[in-house]
């Protein structure tokens, strides 16, 4: 359902009515908007915005909303489709609450006042990513010449573990508790969970492959989120998983890993819902069975964990995972008790 016009600021010479975004025009650019004076742009505010700069640039004016309504033409389209809807649910909640003031007048103070508002109202984790949208957006509005500095950079903290905030998860899924689970799992979640351990691959790299990357070398696996390709050698048992997600496919898709369509189980705006849902299924099966282990669920993700906590060394986890710096691999994805050798 489309907003309603005085939810958010609009730009210059827009309206909302008759449940569509309409654009005043101007006499110099009439001949733009099919020589109409009132042209309609859409429903919805995305759609109005994309058809407005198909005609015309939009104008950038010094309000916050105004950088916002920018970036969602000219940075929000080129992010990962997962990073473009959680920023743009993000950029929502900015410009509803803040979009009207001016970006000189955003300073550190009111920054907290806001922060606060939202850690109280919502969470600490949703108040951290407001901060970090206001960074990114007044880094724009720098860039694109609104204001000469952003003044919160450097100035304002996030919500940390002193404030109440669990900043990582510490799952660590013990072998017997994998064993558990896979006795009700499906044939796909077993190879996908075997696929995950032997390679630390995230989810929707393991479920986007592709049959021709099952190559005489080993298996090609690229990094959506760094765009960067890894080729695992050939083990036994990494060509046995390959070779169980194989004989499951259905259909003639192109995909390794297929749901009972043939598809692939992420969609095109990067989500996995069903996999998700059908994981949750299997994982309450096992719980609530009581011949079997499992007590505690564990998530795709904690998988990945595991994959970095049972390397030999930090060094090999960094490697396997493919993060930048090891800092990353200790922080999030070194769990359980570690295991040190006494001074003597």
């Amino acid at each position: 359902m489309p907003k309603k016009a005085h939810d958010h600021p609009l730009p210059s010479r827009w309206d909302f009515k008759h449940g569509a975004y309409y654009y005043r025009t101007r006499h110099d650019d009439r001949a733009l908007f099919d020589n109409k004076s009132w042209f309609r742009l859409g429903t919805s505010y995305p759609e109005a915005l994309r058809a407005f700069a198909d005609r015309k640039e939009l104008e950038i004016g010094d309000t916050v909303a105004s950088v916002i309504d920018r970036y969602r033409l000219d940075r929000l389209p080129k992010l990962k489709p997962q990073t473009r809807t959680s920023y743009g649910a993000a950029l929502e909640l900015l410009n509803l609450s803040v979009g009207a003031n001016k970006c000189a007048t955003i300073q550190p103070q009111a920054v907290y006042q806001y922060l606060d508002v939202i850690a109280k109202n919502r969470t600490m984790n949703v108040a951290n990513m407001q901060l970090k949208m206001i960074n990114i957006i007044l880094d724009c509005a720098v860039r694109w010449g609104v204001v000469p500095k952003n003044l919160i950079k450097g100035e304002v903290s996030y919500f940390g573990k002193r404030d109440g905030l669990v900043l990582t998860r510490d799952r660590y899924v013990e072998d017997w508790e994998l064993a558990a689970w896979q006795e009700k799992a499906t044939p796909v979640q077993r190879a996908f969970a075997a696929v995950v351990m032997l390679t630390g691959a995230r989810k929707s790299d393991v479920l986007q492959t592709v049959l021709q990357d099952d190559r005489e070398t080993g298996l090609h696996i690229i990094d959506r989120k760094t765009d960067k390709a890894t080729t695992f050698r050939w083990t036994l048992p990494l060509r046995a998983a390959v070779d169980l997600a194989r004989s499951i496919r259905h259909g003639n898709s192109m995909f390794l890993f297929t749901n009972r369509d043939g598809n692939c189980f992420v969609s095109s705006d990067g989500r996995t819902q069903p996999f998700d849902k059908a994981w949750r299924r299997t994982m309450q099966l096992a719980i609530s069975d009581p011949e079997n282990p499992l007590k505690v669920p564990f998530t795709r993700h904690d998988l990945r964990a595991k994959v970095g906590s049972d390397a030999a060394s930090e060094q090999r986890a960094q490697e396997i995972l493919g993060h930048s710096n090891v800092s990353m691999t200790r922080k999030h994805y070194r769990r359980g008790i570690r295991v040190i050798d006494p001074t003597k």
